[in-house]
């Protein structure tokens, strides 16, 4: 049986549902990330779109298009304007969801198969994944 998991923003007026596994997770350091999430990095968890479900409030949601991004195309990062928690990121394709993992509310064993713009990481205080055998999309 496929596992579901619960995730919400931090007033909870947002909540969605992950049917399955995500078919990647990276640990991101763009500059974008690292402001939207206001932390080190923001932990990335993609599935199909498919996938995730918004069973509360997707009439709440906020989207703000990221025009600047290395690849030019726009993101879509999707949040909450009561709480401001960073939800989803998708893209004009709107053929993946990217789940911002610190907003689920279930425990996870999953591992992040590497690291995003690593050029970029705030080594004052962010060490890199360990395991990380992979710096996808990494600037070099």
């Amino acid at each position: 049986m496929t596992k579901v998991y619960h995730g919400s923003c931090l007033c909870r007026a947002i909540q969605y549902t992950i049917t399955g596994e995500p078919f990647t997770f990276y640990v991101c350091h763009c500059v974008n990330c690292r402001k939207s999430s206001g932390s080190a990095f923001l932990s990335n968890g993609f599935f199909k779109k498919e996938q995730v479900k918004v069973t509360k409030g997707s009439d709440h949601i906020r989207v703000y298009h990221d025009m600047d991004t290395k690849s030019g195309a726009p993101l879509l990062r999707s949040f909450c304007p009561t709480c401001s928690a960073s939800l989803f990121i998708g893209n004009n394709k709107n053929t993946l969801t990217i789940v911002s993992l610190g907003t689920l509310d279930d425990e996870v064993d999953w591992v992040p198969r590497g690291e995003s713009f690593t050029h970029s990481r705030r080594n004052d205080f962010a060490s890199e994944v360990p395991g990380n055998t992979s710096n996808a999309f990494s600037a070099k």
